[in-house]
């Protein structure tokens, strides 16, 4: 019986571990959505109308689904950082290319890239302190913002918390 349950509680463990931040499961899904997207685009060339519309939906979706991931908290995991950073960059990309004349989609992309920054800078800051303090020492402009952004991840991760 002792094995049984060493064996159900090693299995607890596992999964545990083999289970995705909230952060790595939106990645996937916005990768899945991304390459759905581009399959129906390419499928619009045989101009039946169905092909356009599932498209608009898709991308509409995608659109959102990057939106919703700037704005991710990390859980504190450096994969987490490391997605919220890589999407950050990509989607700063984004802006160079972006239609200016959906001016409210761009400001929403620029407002969320900046608040993916703001979270990794606030989530790194927390985890390094000392590192801070000695940007502050060199740049005490930059030190304080880096302060302002760990405050505000707190405050974050304190709301996300208290739902």
């Amino acid at each position: 019986m002792a094995d049984a349950n060493q064996a159900r509680s090693d299995d607890a463990s596992r999964n545990e571990e083999l289970r995705q931040s909230d952060i790595a499961t939106l990645c996937g899904l916005i990768g899945s959505a991304d390459h759905y997207c581009m399959k129906v685009e390419r499928e619009q060339s045989r101009n039946f109308h169905g092909f356009k519309a599932v498209y608009q939906k898709t991308y509409e979706a995608l659109c959102e689904g990057h939106l919703k991931l700037l704005q991710a908290i990390p859980d504190g995991s450096d994969r987490d950082i490391v997605i919220l950073a890589g999407h950050a960059s990509l989607m700063a990309d984004q802006i160079q290319t972006a239609d200016v004349t959906d001016h409210a989609f761009v400001a929403r992309l620029v407002e969320g890239v900046q608040a993916a920054l703001i979270s990794i800078s606030g989530s790194i800051g927390n985890r390094f302190p000392d590192h801070v303090e000695e940007v502050a020492a060199i740049w005490p402009e930059l030190g304080q913002s880096i302060r302002n952004d760990m405050a505000v991840a707190r405050q974050m991760i304190s709301e996300t918390e208290g739902r």
